[in-house]
């Protein structure tokens, strides 16, 4: 897997993490492969360059041909098989796929939807000047970004301030942060942070929580390669061992101690570089 990351337009940023050109698999034309998926606590924009593209999904017994989609939050392991292909990423922050969208994210949770399935025709001139251009992808990822830019002044009076606020709150308490904590941060009474969260995030907040504190697992996992699961049980708030491993499975589909069992991790793949130094203007 051979990825490159750019950094999108200053406007977008509040809203869109990085931009992503990915190349998945061989050379040969339609050669299948495996992939394992967890949730990485965000939703992701999608334009396939190849014009011919395979994929399933085993959790769901469901064929995908969508070239140009959206793939919303996850909340459990995704297995996928998928043909060899060359792709343009756009990772929304948990919140800015609402912002830009215009759409309740929870309708999205666990799917992978045409674009122009959510949007209507809309979206057709840009599919079909995406289409005619996809063997250069920068010009496609400049006409991809000047729609988001649309977007985004479409949808200028969507706030999703308090909510982004929310997801700050969690992710730099490592999806510890006590719910009744969460409210009082977030100024906002129960079910109104329950239902404005799940609307532009797409998860509930415990929900979101839970995702957060299994990535950051993950990522001490794997720079520490440590199997002391009792640090890791003190350091990251889990009941017991029990509680750690099963939580675990339901997100990365293996135990910690079976990791060297995932297929090529598609998640691990990309949240690493998003949080890397690696990126580059386009």
């Amino acid at each position: 897997m051979h990825t490159i990351v750019y950094i999108p337009h200053p406007v977008l940023q509040p809203y869109v993490q990085v931009y992503m050109h990915s190349s998945v698999g061989g050379q040969r034309e339609r050669e299948q492969m495996e992939l394992d998926l967890f949730p990485v606590g965000h939703g992701v924009l999608t334009f396939i360059l190849d014009e011919e593209h395979f994929l399933y999904n085993s959790e769901r017994n469901k064929y995908y041909n969508v070239r140009f989609n959206f793939t919303g939050q996850l909340d459990r392991h995704h297995h996928l098989t998928t043909s060899s292909a060359s792709m343009i990423y756009a990772m929304f922050k948990p919140f800015g796929a609402f912002k830009i969208l215009g759409i309740p994210q929870q309708l999205l949770l666990n799917e992978c939807t045409l674009i122009s399935d959510m949007l209507g025709s809309q979206i057709n001139t840009l599919c079909r000047r995406m289409e005619d251009d996809a063997d250069d992808p920068i010009y496609v990822l400049k006409l991809l970004e000047d729609w988001l830019i649309g977007q985004l002044k479409k949808n200028e009076s969507l706030n999703t301030d308090r909510i982004a606020h929310a997801c700050h709150q969690i992710m730099i308490h490592n999806g510890n942060l006590p719910i009744m904590d969460l409210y009082s941060l977030s100024n906002m009474s129960k079910s109104s942070l329950e239902h404005h969260f799940k609307e532009q995030v797409g998860l509930s907040p415990k929900m979101f929580s839970r995702v957060v504190r299994f990535n950051q697992v993950n990522k001490f996992l794997k720079d520490t390669a440590t199997s002391d699961w009792q640090e890791i049980i003190y350091r990251y708030g889990y009941f017991d061992q029990s509680h750690f491993i099963h939580e675990f499975k339901h997100f990365f589909g293996y135990t910690p101690s079976q990791i060297h069992m995932s297929s090529e991790n598609l998640s691990g793949h990309v949240s690493g570089l998003e949080t890397g130094d690696s990126k580059q203007s386009y």
